[in-house]
């Protein structure tokens, strides 16, 4: 059966907030990130320590927000409990090699269009400390990426 798993990302480069919007025909998460330049290069690495199996979960929270994300690995299976404060919770189950393939796909593409548009590589100079796609988010992608193809 053909993966029917998509992922987009959408980061506004001025704030850092993001959403990554992974789907399949049966459900749809939306991932709200906050302070991208940290969120995301601790999520890579989390996410490389789920796939490798040194860690089972981690939680990633929104900044900004009480809202936070569990994600779980259950064998060959990922369980993303979207938790929202003061209540409620959404669970999400997806093949993990999958999710992670398609999720490593949509930021791939992300990436490449930033490279197109002229946003990356960033200047020499440029204080990117804070900036939403700076080194210390691509270092831990581009390691992600790398683990998923071992």
């Amino acid at each position: 059966m053909k993966n029917t798993l998509s992922c987009s990302v959408t980061i506004d480069l001025d704030s850092g907030d993001g959403e990554i919007i992974v789907s399949d025909r049966k459900q749809t998460l939306i991932i709200s990130i906050g302070l991208s330049a940290i969120t995301l290069r601790n999520f890579f690495s989390d996410l490389s320590d789920l796939y490798t199996y040194k860690k089972t979960k981690f939680k990633l929270e929104h900044y900004g927000s009480s809202d936070y994300y569990l994600f779980v690995r259950d064998s060959n299976m990922i369980r993303i409990e979207e938790v929202r404060k003061p209540g409620g919770r959404e669970v999400y189950k997806f093949n993990l090699r999958d999710f992670l393939h398609t999720f490593e796909r949509g930021f791939q593409k992300f990436f490449e269009k930033l490279k197109k548009d002229g946003m990356l590589p960033l200047d020499d100079g440029m204080d990117d400390f804070m900036y939403p796609v700076n080194k210390d988010v691509t270092d831990p992608f581009n390691s992600f990426s790398k683990n998923l193809k071992k």
